[in-house]
């Protein structure tokens, strides 16, 4: 179940505690993989919705999906001030199951325990329609095992490696999965240094 009070809590600060620049990678990765806009994308784990409202900015028709709805409000906030507007949903991502097919499922940083993942990854797969991609990041072992500090759980079961992504995702889809060394610019809880894996996957037609 998703822990709403800790990240409801997280969100009441007045400033976006993780920036307002979106994810790197997944800003990134959508020049190459994306449809063009107005594709439809659902944001998984929006947070304050800086991934969200970026791609809605680039003209493409966004679904925020959060547990969090500090999170959302902010998110809403943020929309607004640049002049654009986002779908945002209230979820517990660990129950969710996804009510129609999008062109792209992104996602960064959402960290299930062992037992939700293998659902959280189904349902990725089924929310998008046959071309349709997955981009995600996560933070893998090692941003713990070896002193990484910028930020994530501190929980070892919590990470993610790309051998999990491998079994969970069909090889056939797979474009890119990969350990990355990134340095992080995302706030004052992703700072730094740190040691994550990246997914590009794409639905075969």
């Amino acid at each position: 179940m998703a822990n709403t009070q800790f990240w409801n809590d997280r969100y009441r600060a007045d400033e976006y505690i993780y920036g307002t620049a979106p994810n790197a990678f997944l800003a990134r990765a959508a020049l190459d993989h994306l449809p063009d806009p107005p594709a439809e994308v659902i944001d998984l784990g929006a947070g304050e919705g800086r991934t969200a409202v970026f791609f809605a900015t680039r003209g493409y028709d966004v679904r925020a999906l959060d547990a969090s709805s500090v999170g959302l409000r902010k998110a809403n906030q943020l929309a607004a001030r640049h002049g654009v507007s986002i779908a945002t949903e209230e979820q517990d991502l660990t129950r969710w199951a996804p009510d129609a097919q999008v062109d792209a499922v992104l996602c960064s940083f959402l960290h299930f325990a062992p037992d939700e993942r293998p659902r959280l990854y189904r349902m990725m797969q089924q929310a998008v329609r046959p071309g349709g991609v997955v981009i995600a990041e996560w933070f893998r072992p090692e941003q713990i095992t070896e002193g990484y500090e910028s930020g994530g759980p501190p929980d070892l079961d919590l990470m993610i490696t790309a051998d999990e992504l491998r079994v969970h995702f069909p090889e056939q889809g797979i474009q890119y999965c990969s350990d990355a060394t990134p340095t992080l610019d995302e706030g004052a809880h992703h700072s730094g240094p740190g040691a994550t894996v990246r997914l590009v996957w794409r639905k075969k037609d």
